[in-house]
């Protein structure tokens, strides 16, 4: 018998390939109503690996908030599913570009 965990089990669902994107134990699935539409809103987090500015290469960057994309998937048993992704901001001291990961 496979044991997935639940992130795994949620990745598996929705049909996601990346390993950097995780989903909470606990609270990680909301179920909501926008007009006519039942919504199921899972929430997820893109893990962070930024170790160098994407621009200059610089090892000098510092974290600058996270930023939420909302990513829509196909219908499901009569619900709209939605990903609610949190992804890490930075910003690079030598260049003052920011920049956050990206998923594969």
């Amino acid at each position: 018998m496979i044991s997935l965990s639940l992130s795994n089990f949620i990745k598996t669902i929705l049909n996601i390939q990346d390993n950097n994107i995780s989903f909470p134990e606990e609270d990680y699935c909301h179920v909501i109503q926008k007009g006519n539409y039942l919504i199921k809103l899972f929430k997820g987090f893109l893990k962070d690996n930024c170790c160098a500015c994407p621009h200059c290469n610089s090892k000098n960057i510092v974290k600058n908030g996270s930023r939420e994309r909302n990513i829509k998937f196909i219908p499901f048993q009569n619900y709209n599913i939605e990903l609610n992704l949190t992804v890490q901001r930075h910003i690079c001291k030598d260049c003052k570009k920011s920049f956050s990961p990206s998923t594969n």
